[in-house]
């Protein structure tokens, strides 16, 4: 009952700003990092950034505050998917130092964990960061002396329609291309190897590290999204 509650003041609170048309341009960061060793273990990150849409979640504080039961939002909404998420990586054999952070100051929501191998972080990717929405045996990162490859068949925008198509309650009532229109996914790798080049158009890269930043629904980068493939120079 108390989620249907919440759910509630949620879809008030998005109804009012979407009715604004200063409002309308909000939107929501991804971070993603890894960093790869040599035997193809490393560490893994993906981070939420919600400074985009402070004003909104201000506003869902307030309609929140004036109930008896009154209990920090921000937390419940940012940091619920990344606990589930955390639960289900720690029962993982080759998943090790998992960790949610919460900044509630600056809106931001981490999840991060090391992989023993590149095996390990496919399952973590498949099973729980992106289950239900990529085939089942998608390869969604592979390494090896000369090639790196992120794997994003379905693209973001993709997965956010998807979303919205399948979901049954408050993403339904939302215009995504004006209402997300300022969302960004960014990707940040290192490597112990010097890159030589790649295949994404969006990416820039110095000697071991390549980013992307994707803007979601940029008509000029939707068919880009994040994957990539990256050559090594040789030794």
């Amino acid at each position: 009952m108390q989620s249907k509650k919440v759910r509630f003041l949620v879809f008030v609170s998005l109804f009012f700003f979407q009715s604004l048309p200063s409002s309308s341009a909000l939107g929501v960061d991804f971070i993603e990092k890894a960093h790869f060793n040599k035997d193809g273990s490393g560490e893994f990150s993906i981070q939420v950034d919600l400074k985009k849409t402070r004003n909104l979640i201000a506003f869902i504080k307030y309609l929140h505050k004036l109930r008896k039961d009154y209990k920090d939002i921000t937390q419940a909404i940012a940091c619920h998917a990344f606990n589930k998420a955390s639960e289900r990586l720690e029962q993982l054999s080759d998943i090790s130092q998992v960790c949610v952070k919460h900044n509630k100051k600056m809106l931001k929501v981490e999840l991060s964990f090391s992989f023993n191998h590149i095996e390990a972080l496919n399952e973590a990717m498949s099973k729980i960061i992106h289950k239900g929405l990529d085939p089942p045996k998608i390869t969604y990162f592979s390494l090896d002396d000369e090639l790196f490859v992120r794997e994003d068949i379905n693209g973001i925008t993709k997965k956010l329609l998807y979303y919205q198509d399948n979901d049954n309650s408050l993403i339904k009532s939302l215009k995504l291309l004006s209402f997300f229109k300022e969302t960004s996914y960014k990707t940040i790798y290192t490597f112990h190897k010097k890159i030589k080049n790649c295949s994404n158009p969006l990416s820039k890269f110095t000697e071991n590290t390549i980013r992307i930043t994707h803007h979601v629904f940029a008509p000029d980068e939707i068919e880009h999204s994040i994957g990539n493939r990256v050559f090594f120079a040789k030794d």
